[in-house]
């Protein structure tokens, strides 16, 4: 898990700047570890657009992947049942996300945000089946209180009815490519 905590911080904060109500953001990694695609939550735009889901869309119109290339999904969030049914879908129409590592748990954010809807991704896995060969490998949480501080800060926007103007040019919410090569150099 040590291995995808700085991605994570940086998730967190690109999360933060792309839309401070909803902060959910995630990443696709390539099976050598390079960033592919990251998107943050647009669901203003589309109910489809959770983060994974743009990010998976992404991925789909701009590369062309194999069923051998084992990907994996980096994500603040534990995807929710959407996502995680739109995970199980490409992973049968060969879009293989191998592994997906996540920041905050349902059921903390359930805490936080007071919300009954949905299961845990695990759940999801489990009602397609234990031995299912598309069943993606779940890590985490990975810096669940530092992924948490942001939605607990989200909520205190909400709560005090701070709704940023967002952008409804989809390109504004999703990047190709490996970011991280450019913070470092």
């Amino acid at each position: 898990m040590q291995e995808y905590e700085e991605m994570m911080g940086e998730l967190i904060e690109l999360g933060i700047n792309a839309n401070p109500v909803a902060p959910f953001s995630c990443c696709i990694l390539d099976p050598c570890g390079q960033i592919l695609v990251t998107a943050a939550y647009a669901r203003h735009i589309s109910p489809l657009f959770s983060a994974e889901g743009l990010a998976l869309h992404a991925l789909a119109q701009n590369y062309h992947v194999r069923r051998d290339q084992e990907l994996i999904l980096l994500t603040n969030t534990e995807p929710d049942c959407a996502a995680m049914s739109t995970i199980l879908w490409c992973n049968m129409h060969d879009i293989n996300i191998a592994r997906i590592a996540y920041g905050a748990s349902r059921v903390s954010l359930k805490e936080l945000w007071d919300c009954s809807f949905g299961f845990e991704a695990v759940e999801i896995l489990d009602r397609a089946g234990k031995d299912n060969k598309y069943r993606p490998e779940l890590i985490g949480p990975i810096l669940e209180d530092d992924c948490l501080e942001a939605f607990k800060d989200a909520r205190a926007l909400s709560d005090q009815g701070d709704r940023p103007v967002l952008s409804l040019d989809l390109d504004d919410f999703w990047i190709p490519g490996d970011w991280m090569l450019e913070l470092e150099n």
